[in-house]
C-alpha cells in the first residue's frame, strides 16, 4: 500500500528541551491550543514529532504528560491501567471472551474506541509510536461528518443507527456486564458522537438474552462500513518511531492497514491513553 502523507499538514515538530522539560503549564497551554484547532475544530487529529530520541520510558513519560494536559486519563480496563501498549498479542479481533483489536494484527474495522466500555467513554486518544511494524500498520482515519454529508440522502439509514444497541464488553471478569447499551450515533452537546465497532456490536447481539440485529440494522451497519471503508473519505498516513497522535474520539474513526512484525524486540508497539476533556480544559 502507498501511504498518503494525510498527516503532513497537523504534523508538529517538539524543540528537544520542550520535549524534557516543559513544565505542566507550558505544555497545557501548547497542547490544548492544539486541541482546539485540530481536534475540537478539524480535522479532528494532529501529530506531534520529534521525540526520536527518547528512549521508551522517556516515551511513556511523555504520552502521560501530554494525554493529561488534555484531560483527565481514563482507565482502559479494570485494573485502571493509564497507558496501555497496543502490540500483537497472538489474537484475532473478537476471539474467544477477550480478543480486542488492539491485541491482534487486523486491519481495517475502522471504529471509535471504549463503545463496549460501561464507564465514560473517551472525548480523545492518543498513540505514542515505540516502534512501527516492518510492514504495514498505517493509520487510517474518517470524518463523522463526511460519513454524515453521504448519509444524508438515507433517513431511514440515519435513524436505524441512532437506535441503541448492544456492544459486548470483552470483559469476562466475575459479575461485570456482558454488553453495554447504546446507539451507533447520538447528537450531544450540539453535535454528532458516534460510538462504532461492528464486531463487538455482532458479538453483542449473540448473547445469550439479547435480541438479534434485524434486518433495518444489518443495513445499516452495511451502509456505514461501505462509506468508511471508501478511499475518498480516508485520511491514511504512517506514525514513525518518536510520534505521537492524538484523535478526537467524538466524531472520527480509525483502524489500520493489517501488519506484520520484524523479529526481535523491535515489533510494533504503540503506547494508547484515553482522554476525557475536563471542563477546567474548556476556557
Amino acid at each position: 500500500m502507498t501511504t498518503q502523507r494525510a498527516f503532513d499538514p497537523v504534523r508538529f515538530d517538539i524543540p528537544r528541551d520542550f520535549a524534557e522539560d516543559a513544565s505542566p503549564e507550558d505544555m497545557r497551554t501548547w497542547l490544548c491550543g492544539l486541541g482546539d484547532r485540530h481536534l475540537d475544530g478539524g480535522p479532528g487529529y494532529f501529530v506531534l514529532t520529534g521525540l526520536q530520541h527518547l528512549d521508551e520510558p522517556g516515551m511513556r513519560a511523555f504520552a502521560l504528560a501530554a494525554s493529561a494536559a488534555l484531560g483527565r486519563l481514563l482507565p482502559q480496563d479494570s485494573g485502571g491501567t493509564l497507558l496501555r501498549e497496543v502490540r500483537y498479542r497472538g489474537v484475532r479481533l473478537g476471539e474467544g471472551a477477550t480478543g480486542r483489536y488492539s491485541d491482534s494484527r487486523d486491519g481495517g474495522n475502522l471504529h471509535t474506541d471504549s463503545p463496549h466500555r460501561p464507564t465514560a467513554v473517551p472525548d480523545y486518544f492518543a498513540l505514542a509510536c515505540v516502534h512501527q511494524a516492518a510492514v504495514g500498520g498505517d493509520l487510517v482515519l474518517v470524518r463523522l461528518a463526511d460519513v454524515l454529508d453521504r448519509l444524508r440522502g438515507t433517513p431511514d439509514v440515519l435513524r436505524t443507527l441512532r437506535r441503541p444497541v448492544h456492544f459486548d464488553t470483552r470483559d469476562d471478569s466475575p459479575g461485570a456486564p456482558a454488553t453495554v447499551v447504546r446507539p451507533v450515533l447520538e447528537q450531544r452537546d450540539g453535535r454528532e458522537h458516534i460510538h462504532y465497532l461492528r464486531e463487538y456490536i455482532e458479538l453483542g447481539h449473540r448473547r445469550p438474552g439479547v435480541p438479534d440485529l434485524d434486518a433495518a440494522q444489518l443495513l445499516a451497519f452495511d451502509a456505514l462500513d461501505a462509506l468508511v471503508e471508501s478511499r475518498d473519505l480516508q485520511y491514511t498516513d504512517r506514525l514513525s518511531k518518536g510520534e505521537m497522535i492524538f484523535i478526537d474520539n467524538r466524531w472520527t474513526l480509525h483502524g489500520r492497514v493489517a501488519f506484520e512484525d520484524r523479529e526481535g524486540d523491535d515489533r510494533r508497539l504503540m503506547l494508547r491513553t484515553w482522554i476525557t476533556k475536563a471542563e477546567s480544559v474548556n476556557g
